[in-house]
């Protein structure tokens, strides 16, 4: 296969090629486009089949990996008719089974693949073969594309989604079937299993030339509990079957040989089709109006144990019939009622709205009669249109069953386009109890259709789990809001200028050919000749912020370094640390072997960069090494694994956002808010930076074609009010090539415990927000809640994009706060100290939470580094505690290096705001809020850390007031003006109505310990006795 037919990864459309893909020699084609679908880096691939050629294959075509596409070349734009067409024409074993199957379309990563304007020949007139249906589709996937046309009336071929023997099947929220044609289904022609939230609309069904059970089933109970909330059923059609020739022209009606008719025309309810079998289980909440009912049937329309439907519009045209009889299947005590237009039991539709032409029998089990020799069937001739005069809007106008029998080879089965979550995601994961982001959830019925509709007209791709919400673009108001925010955002410094961004692209440069050198080292030091170990390669990729796109001035690169097998994570450390320290415009580094994810931190040429390091099982990494390929992790250990997870989720995220220009703006806005009002900190239990990307990237999906404006308005909308702990996701959540954990709350406890699970896009899935407490989430949606006010008053009223990015008022809001200081003898010891403390502060939050009388712990997302130069043991003390003297602030190194006990103190301080719940009514005696245990805990779990060193580090937890904030934690070094408000007077019936939180005199609060120390115990760096006595009394 000719390179032309690759380009480059990541892209959001189906790649395209210079020529078609060849039919010499033909016994080799399935192998040969296999093999072209399945190679590495093929994700994208679109095939392109020759115009008016016939492709004959011996086994299914199947495809690999996601936005790959089958089409015809030159397709949309010339006639239907010179569409290339796949024949199945494998061999066919002795009893019955064998080669069914054109396209697969089922494989664990087929997301977003498509096949337009192909035919597909069953080539089956021999008779019926058992297998699989000539397309199936499915799996655990979404955004599939079924734009083709089936062939083979002999094999009563069909379009499935799905293992069920139907023409189309769709168990998922959200879903669209619109403009299909499915002639000879053998159970169903479109079969909804719940899918709440879903548009049936404009389809044509059409028996084959044998009997059909049934056109339009919504019968299933299983798998969403009969939950039909939302789902509309609207302008199909559905023909039964027709006669092949005129027996009465008086009447227009004949006979039909194969028996062809539909039971049912549209099913409602599980005893209709199953009757008692499932009890009294009832099916809820479909709309089912203005459809069409053409040919012969067994009854049009029926509906048994079902509540809150609404059925109304529904018509039966001219040429129509309802024959059949009790067959040997019917149950001889349940009276099995006469065929008839519309029939329902009224015993068993509970709240529901039925148009008057219903007429009350026992619908239970109808599918059991059959048509006997004394039924008539409607006769259409050949020159006439099937279907009513005023074609439903979106649907498909057929020629008569008479010429479409006549002209078999041009016929078509199924042509049409299925878009939606077709499968059974929900399934295989068991999240019915955790619904994903469904636009549908409280939009009224009208507004949902409309969105529909509008996404269906223009046939999108669907981004996501669900269909978009909107597919309009932004309106000129939208459009100049969002040009005022990319003003406001250049005000703000969010963007690097041109000669820092050259500056970065210097510093990759010399990273990519050191990398290269370290592979090359290594390679040697293994023994391998020169030759051998210049291609073994090497490569970086970036990821985080700089690799989407919304880096900003200081921002660090997060590079990958991807290594071959030989090199072990070990050389990472003592090979290329080494190389990295000599490299040109170095100034930092620093490793930490021993983290959760091995890294290194360095500082090059200004730009910081953090290095991580991944070896794969290859012995070469070429340049062209793409990561999206699932096969890559095999064998790897659960450190490489997680290195690798960056660069593969980073990638994602671009490649399922539909406008990554969009994407980006929105972004680069929605961080600087979250930065603002600090609440942009993974380790704190906010959400870090790939979290808020995937919930940016998340609102560009339901909103493809929207401006990065409206895009943030709609972003605080929709967060601000969000069920949590719904999860949110890009994709449905997929199994890959490793036997490890990917986020399940069905299996996993621990998983159900995530209070806003945002699951990352690439195998394996994982929740990226872990660390999220009860008080972090609240701060966080306290502050969605204020942002979504301030944009609708931009919007509004015209207020400047700036009020958005007010900066926080951390340091004014609690009376109350908590102090942790890390403190170590040098800047390297505190580096590693400090963020141990840090990693666990997450831990000190949780348990304040437990605290009675305690209503919130608010961590701020960094700490404050400060060094002092101290002249004696005195005055190391204070600094351990954060109490700093002036003198020890404005002195100098080379002052205290005059004095002969002068040490110097590395100290980064951190805080919790305390948020005090209102005093009970009645309570005597001040307020008490016991924090010993919560931070004595915390000490000894940061002190377990296997490189605590009493003698070099130490750690202070202590509380304090809002008064005694030290200076410097001010923007500025300035302490702000309190603002002078008149107090409101607390009334009879409410006599803690104000804020706990605010000063007051008059109001005493009593913490354990009172305003000394909690649970101190000074060790800095061997401080004498007497010293610590001192500050243990203080």
């Amino acid at each position: 296969m000719g390179s032309s037919y690759f380009y480059a990864q990541h892209s959001n459309r189906a790649r395209q090629t210079s020529s078609c893909f060849p039919v010499d020699p033909q016994d080799t084609i399935a192998d040969r486009i296999n093999a072209a679908l399945s190679a590495p880096g093929a994700t994208g691939f679109s095939l392109k089949l020759c115009p008016d050629t016939n492709y004959p294959i011996s086994a299914p075509i199947k495809f690999a990996y996601p936005n790959q596409e089958i089409t015809t070349q030159g397709f949309p734009g010339l006639d239907l008719s010179h569409r290339a067409t796949i024949t199945v024409n494998g061999p066919i074993n002795a009893d019955g089974t064998g080669h069914t199957t054109a396209v697969d379309g089922t494989c664990g990563t087929c997301i977003s693949v498509a096949l337009r304007y192909v035919q597909i020949q069953g080539n089956r007139g021999s008779g019926p073969v058992v297998g699989g249906a000539n397309i199936e589709f499915g799996g655990n996937n979404q955004n599939q594309v079924i734009e083709t046309t089936t062939l083979d009336p002999a094999a009563r071929t069909i379009v499935s989604v799905q293992q069920w023997a139907d023409g189309i099947s769709l168990s998922c929220k959200g879903s669209i079937v619109f403009n299909n044609t499915i002639i000879g289904a053998t159970d169903g022609g479109i079969v909804v299993f719940g899918s709440p939230g879903s548009w049936v609309h404009g389809n044509t069904v059409r028996a084959g030339d044998a009997m059909q059970l049934g056109g339009i089933n919504l019968v299933d109970y299983a798998p969403w509990d009969g939950d039909y909330t939302g789902v509309v059923v609207e302008n199909n059609q559905i023909l039964g079957g027709f006669a092949t020739s005129v027996t009465d022209p008086a009447t227009d009606q004949g006979k039909n040989p194969e028996g062809a008719f539909i039971k049912i025309g549209i099913a409602m309810g599980p005893h209709t089709w199953f009757g008692d079998k499932f009890g009294m289980s009832l099916n809820r909440g479909a709309v089912v109006r203005n459809n069409t009912f053409q040919g012969a049937f067994g009854y049009a329309m029926a509906a048994a144990t079902v509540s809150n439907f609404t059925v109304y519009g529904n018509t039966i045209d001219e040429d129509v019939s309802f024959i059949g009889s009790v067959g040997p299947n019917c149950s001889t005590t349940d009276a099995t009622p006469e065929p008839a237009p519309f029939v329902f039991n009224s015993s068993q539709v509970f709240d529901s709205s039925m148009q008057q032409a219903f007429a009350d029998r026992d619908a239970d089990a109808l599918t059991c009669i059959l048509p006997d020799n004394d039924d008539w069937w409607p006769y259409v001739p050949p020159s006439t249109t099937i279907g009513p005069s005023a074609t439903p809007t979106g649907s498909t106008k057929s020629s008569s069953p008479t010429e479409a029998a006549n002209k078999s080879s041009t016929a078509p089965l199924a042509v049409g386009l299925t878009i939606g979550i077709l499968g059974a995601a929900v399934l295989s994961y068991g999240l019915r109890a955790w619904p994903y982001l469904s636009p549908y959830s409280s939009k009224p019925h009208q507004t949902i259709l409309s969105d529909m509709a509008t996404a269906t007209q223009e046939r999108p791709p669907q981004w996501g789990i669900t269909n978009p919400i909107s597919m309009n673009g932004p309106s000129p108001k939208e459009e100049a809001l969002t040009k005022s925010l990319m003003e406001e955002l250049r005000r703000q410094n969010t963007f690097e200028d041109e000669e820092k961004i050259k500056n970065r692209e210097v510093v990759l440069g010399r990273i990519s050919a050191l990398v290269k050198n370290f592979v090359f080292t290594v390679s040697r030091s293994r023994g391998m000749s020169e030759a051998v170990a210049r291609a073994s390669g090497g490569k970086i990729f970036t990821f985080g912020s700089y690799r989407l796109g919304v880096h900003g001035p200081g921002d660090d690169i997060d590079c990958l370094l991807v290594v071959p097998k030989h090199v072990s994570r070990d050389d990472f450390f003592t090979t290329f640390l080494p190389m990295l320290q000599e490299t040109q415009g170095v100034t930092q580094v620093t490793g930490v072997p021993e983290a959760y994810v091995p890294i290194i931190k360095s500082k090059i040429s200004g730009v910081e960069v953090d290095f991580l390091c991944a070896r794969l099982g290859l012995s070469a990494i070429p340049d062209d090494l793409e990561l999206a390929d699932d096969n890559l992790l095999k064998n790897l250990d659960e450190r490489c694994v997680r290195s690798l997870g960056g660069s593969r989720v980073t990638d994602e995220i671009l490649r399922l956002v539909p406008d990554v220009g969009v994407f980006r703006d929105a972004l680069r806005c929605i961080k600087l808010w979250a930065r603002r009002r600090a609440i942009y900190s993974n380790v704190m239990g906010f959400l870090g930076g790939v979290a808020w990307a995937m919930l940016v990237a998340r609102i560009c999906q339901l909103y493809p074609n929207q401006a990065a404006g409206a895009i943030v308005s709609r972003f605080f909308t929709i967060m601000h009010q969000w069920k949590w702990p719904q999860p949110v996701l890009l994709k449905p959540i997929g199994d890959g090539p490793l036997g490890v954990k990917v986020w399940n709350p069905k299996l996993y406890p621990q998983d159900r415990l995530h209070r806003m699970p945002i699951i990352t896009p690439a195998y394996p899935c994982m929740c990226s927000t872990h660390n999220v407490s009860a008080s972090t989430q609240e701060i966080m949606m306290q502050e969605c809640k204020r942002a979504a006010e301030v944009v609708a008053r931009i919007f509004d009223e015209g207020a400047p994009w700036s009020e958005l990015f007010e900066k926080h008022d951390f340091f004014s809001r609690y009376r109350y706060y908590i102090q942790v200081v890390a403190a170590a003898d040098s800047a390297e010891n505190l580096k590693k100290w400090s963020g141990t403390v840090e990693s666990k502060l997450r831990q000190l939050v949780l348990k304040l939470e437990f605290v009675e009388s305690l209503k919130l712990a608010h961590p701020y997302v960094k700490g404050f580094e400060r060094v002092a130069h101290c002249i004696n043991d005195e005055e190391v003390s204070e600094v351990a505690f954060n109490r700093i003297s002036d003198a020890v602030i404005n002195r100098t190194q080379e002052e205290a290096a005059k004095e002969p006990n002068s040490r110097t103190v590395y100290t980064t301080t951190f805080y919790i705001g305390l948020a005090i719940a209102p005093k009970q009514a009645g309570a005597v005696g001040p307020q008490k809020l016991d924090i010993t245990y919560p931070t004595n805990e915390f000490k000894r779990i940061c002190k377990q850390w296997e490189l605590f060193d009493v003698s070099v580090m130490d750690l202070h937890v202590t509380h304090i007031k809002n008064a005694q904030l030290p200076n410097w934690v001010f923007e500025g070094g300035v302490r702000p003006v309190p603002k002078a408000s008149k107090r409101p007077k607390p009334t009879k019936t409410s006599p803690n109505a104000q804020s706990t939180d605010l000063p007051n005199k008059k109001r005493r609060s009593s913490l354990t310990g009172s305003s000394a120390p909690v649970a101190v115990t000074p060790q800095l760096m061997a401080i004498p006795p007497q010293v610590q006595a001192q500050a243990q009394t203080a």
